[in-house]
C-alpha cells in the first residue's frame, strides 16, 4: 500500500536579482506538487527566472511531482530563465535518470554546486546586487505550506534593511485548479 503525504514545506531564499533557491521538504506528489508549483511561479513572478530546488528533505517523488518538474522546467525557460535541481538523494536520482529528467534538467550534487553552473552557464552575476525587488539578498524568505482546503499558505519575511515592499503578496493553488496568485494586486492567474 502506498503512503501519500499532504505535508509538503518549501522556502524560498532569494540569492540574487533574478535567483532564487527552493529548499522543499517532505513528498511531491498528487496532493502536495501544486504547493511545489505555486511556490516557485511566484517567486518567477517576483523576478527570479532562475530557480534552483533544493531536493535534499525530499522522500517521495511520483509522476505527478515529476511532471511538475517539467512544468516548472518549461515556466522557467518562457521567462527566460533555467531550472536546476541540487541535493537530490540518493533513492531519487535513479527515477530522475531512468525518466530522463536528469537529460532535461541539470542536477547538482549541491546548490553551491547548481549557483556556480548558473552563474556559469547563464551568465548570472548576482552577487553583491540587490535582490527581487531591491531587497538584500539575504533579507527576503518566502515559505508556503498547505492550509484546509487544499489551498497554499504564503509567508514573506524581509529584513528592515534596504527597503523591500512586501505588501499584498499571497499565492493559492488548488489540486484541481492551478495557481491563482496576487502579487500586489496583479500578475498571471493560471
Amino acid at each position: 500500500m502506498s503512503y501519500v503525504s499532504e505535508a509538503l514545506d518549501t522556502t524560498v531564499r532569494y540569492t540574487g536579482k533574478h535567483t532564487a533557491v527552493i529548499v522543499v521538504t517532505g513528498d511531491v506528489d498528487l496532493h502536495t506538487a501544486p504547493v511545489l508549483r505555486a511556490e516557485a511561479l511566484t517567486a518567477m513572478t517576483q523576478g527570479a527566472r532562475h530557480l534552483v530546488l533544493d531536493m535534499a528533505e525530499v522522500d517521495f517523488v511520483d509522476s505527478t511531482g515529476l511532471s511538475t518538474l517539467i512544468v516548472l522546467l518549461h515556466a522557467a525557460q518562457e521567462a527566460g530563465g533555467s531550472l536546476r535541481v541540487a541535493s537530490v538523494p540518493e533513492r531519487l536520482v535513479r527515477m530522475v535518470t531512468m525518466t530522463g529528467i536528469a537529460e532535461l534538467l541539470p542536477v547538482h550534487d549541491t546548490v553551491a554546486d547548481a549557483l556556480a553552473a548558473l552563474d556559469v552557464a547563464e551568465g548570472v552575476d548576482d552577487a553583491g546586487k540587490e535582490g527581487v525587488d531591491g531587497a538584500a539578498d539575504e533579507g527576503v524568505v518566502v515559505s508556503a505550506t498547505p492550509s484546509a482546503g487544499r489551498g497554499v499558505e504564503v509567508s514573506v519575511t524581509a529584513s528592515a534593511g534596504r527597503g523591500a515592499d512586501v505588501s499584498d503578496v499571497s499565492a493559492t493553488a488548488m489540486a484541481d485548479h492551478g495557481v491563482d496568485d496576487a502579487v500586489g494586486g496583479t500578475g498571471p492567474s493560471r
